[in-house]
C-alpha cells in the first residue's frame, strides 16, 4: 500500500486527531510543490474512510473524497467552488466526514476565493475541506485565518532513494543521482524518472538558457508552435533548471524573475513569446 513519504510527525498528528473526531473543520497544506501535500491530503481522506492511512491505490475510489484540480486556463474559478458546496452539503456514505481538496490552490480565481470563504463560514459538521498549495500568500488573509494551516518541508534524500527502489523499481544508482536532484521533493524524482512530458520541458528549458540573442528568437518559433504548448509547466521546468545552476547573482536574479513570471501566469493572460524574451534579455 503507498505510503506517505517523509513528514512522519504532520501523519502522525493528523491520524490521532482524525481517530479521536478532532480534526478542524479545514486546513492549509502548504510548502514547495510536490513533496506530498495532496498525498497527505489524499491518505487522510482514506483513513476516515477505510482505517487506513495510506494513500489510494491505482484505480482506488473514495466514496467521500473529492479532488479539484485546475480546469482550462489554469484556474480554479467559481463553478468549481459550485460543485464543492453541492459536494460537501451531502452527507457522507460510508466515511466520517466528507473530504474535499483543492488542488494548486494558489490558481483559484479572486471571485472563487470569495465565494469559498462563505463556505468555511459556517461548514457543515461532516465535512472537511482541505486547501493544498505551493504559494500560501497567493491566498486571501481572511481564508488564511479561517483554516489551520501544516507547513510541509522538503524530504531527505536518503529516503527518496529507498521509495524510488522500493516502491517505483528504480535501479538503486539511478535513484541515489534522481534523489540528489530532486531538492526533497518526492514528486520531482518521480517526474524526472518517468513524466516524459516533464523530462522534455526540462531539455528544452536547459536549451533555452543557453541560447544567444541570435539564436533565440528561432529557438522561441520552434518551442511556441505546438498547440500543446503550456507556459506554466515550461517555466516550472526553467524553475528547475535554475536550481541546479552553479549559484551566482545572476542566476539568483533570474530564478526569482522566472519565479515572478511563473505566479503572474496564474492571474493574468499574458504572451509567451514576449515574457519568455523578457527573461533574458534584461540578464
Amino acid at each position: 500500500m503507498p505510503s506517505v513519504l517523509g513528514h512522519e510527525k504532520i501523519t502522525e498528528d493528523l491520524r490521532r486527531l482524525a481517530g479521536k473526531g478532532e480534526l478542524s473543520h479545514g486546513y492549509i497544506f502548504c510548502g514547495p510543490a510536490m513533496v506530498g501535500k495532496r498525498t497527505a491530503a489524499l491518505a487522510l481522506a482514506r483513513f476516515l474512510e477505510k482505517d487506513e492511512f495510506a494513500s489510494p491505490t491505482e484505480g482506488e475510489v473514495l466514496q467521500d473524497a473529492k479532488v479539484i484540480d485546475p480546469g482550462e486556463g489554469n484556474s480554479i474559478g467559481i463553478d468549481a467552488v459550485r460543485e464543492i458546496k453541492n459536494f460537501l452539503w451531502q452527507k457522507p456514505n460510508v466515511s466520517k466526514k466528507r473530504t474535499l481538496i483543492i488542488d494548486e490552490a494558489e490558481l483559484l480565481t479572486t471571485e472563487a476565493q470569495n465565494a469559498l470563504l462563505k463556505i468555511t463560514e459556517e461548514p457543515p459538521v461532516s465535512s472537511l475541506l482541505i486547501i493544498v498549495t505551493s504559494d500560501v500568500e497567493s491566498l486571501m488573509g481572511t481564508m488564511r485565518s479561517r483554516l489551520q494551516k501544516i507547513y510541509f518541508g522538503s524530504v531527505p534524500a536518503a529516503d527518496i532513494a529507498k521509495w524510488l527502489v522500493k516502491d517505483h523499481a528504480v535501479a538503486a544508482p539511478r535513484a541515489k543521482e534522481l534523489a540528489a536532484k530532486a531538492l526533497g521533493k518526492p514528486g520531482l524524482a518521480w517526474k524526472l524518472a518517468y513524466d516524459e512530458n516533464f523530462k522534455k520541458n526540462i531539455a528544452l528549458a536547459e536549451q533555452f538558457l543557453r541560447t544567444t540573442s541570435a539564436s533565440r528568437k528561432e529557438f522561441l518559433k520552434k518551442l511556441l508552435e505546438p498547440d500543446e504548448f503550456n507556459l506554466r509547466d515550461f517555466l516550472d521546468a526553467l524553475i528547475m533548471n535554475l536550481a541546479w545552476e552553479k549559484p551566482s547573482k545572476s542566476k539568483a536574479a533570474l530564478w526569482h524573475k522566472t519565479l515572478g513570471l511563473y505566479r503572474d501566469v496564474s492571474n493574468f493572460s499574458l504572451n509567451p513569446r514576449l515574457q519568455l524574451e523578457n527573461l533574458l534579455i534584461t540578464q
